[in-house]
């Protein structure tokens, strides 16, 4: 969690990845795994014309406390979990029923809800790319194939460091990164010429796009 909020839960995934392979770390990065295996976002057995369509009785993880769970928190969390050897773990077979339970009909994810009210929600590159990334090789890639496929178009139009980031992350993961990734990463920094500098996590996002061809985890299909 963050010291100066501790209320935000989706911190920790990200120290926990930063914290693998640095025998320095390993106490934090102990609590922390601790700490992902003992929160879940808030769920409920689903209610009988309830508005929204997925199923809100899956365990996952989310950004705050006492809150729903969603999908790029529990992404991150699977992640993490998956770099310390939990791959098999019930909490990571708990995020993949979440996730793939959050799959867009018509391919992608974006936050958490698929419908609302009987309609479709609009999909996010980011979330698709991050949900992509902590799926790799966990579920057959026909399931997942629409969402790769609308990732695909995505990575070759978006020019913003988080998209874009996730995106070669996620397509990466299951071998299907575009061959002009590089050059999408360095037009996307070239742009701070024209909009003004990227945060620091951003960049690193994109670095780490650069850096991670086959996804954070190393994942090979």
């Amino acid at each position: 969690m963050a010291t100066d909020h501790t209320d935000a839960y989706w911190p920790t995934a990200i120290s926990v990845l930063a914290w693998c392979g640095s025998p320095g770390h390993d106490g934090s990065r102990g609590r922390g795994l601790k700490f992902l295996l003992d929160i879940t976002g808030r769920h409920w057995k689903k209610e009988v014309g309830a508005p929204v369509a997925h199923d809100t009785s899956i365990p996952g993880w989310s950004w705050i406390a006492d809150t729903h769970s969603w999908v790029e928190p529990t992404a991150l969390a699977m992640c993490a979990l998956r770099a310390n050897g939990l791959v098999q773990h019930s909490r990571v077979l708990d995020g993949v029923r979440l996730l793939m339970d959050r799959q867009l009909p018509h391919g992608g994810w974006n936050y958490g809800n698929t419908r609302v009210f009987g309609s479709e929600l609009h999909r996010a590159p980011e979330s698709t790319g991050a949900a992509l990334q902590a799926l790799a090789g966990l579920v057959p890639s026909a399931e997942i194939r629409k969402s790769i496929d609308y990732l695909k178009t995505e990575a070759r139009r978006v020019r913003t460091p988080i998209a874009l980031g996730w995106s070669l992350l996620g397509l990466g993961a299951w071998g299907e990164a575009p061959k002009e990734a590089p050059d999408l990463i360095l037009q996307t920094v070239e742009r701070q010429q024209r909009y003004g500098a990227y945060d620091t996590s951003s960049l690193a996002l994109v670095l780490l796009a650069s850096a991670a061809p086959n996804g954070i985890l190393e994942v090979r299909i």
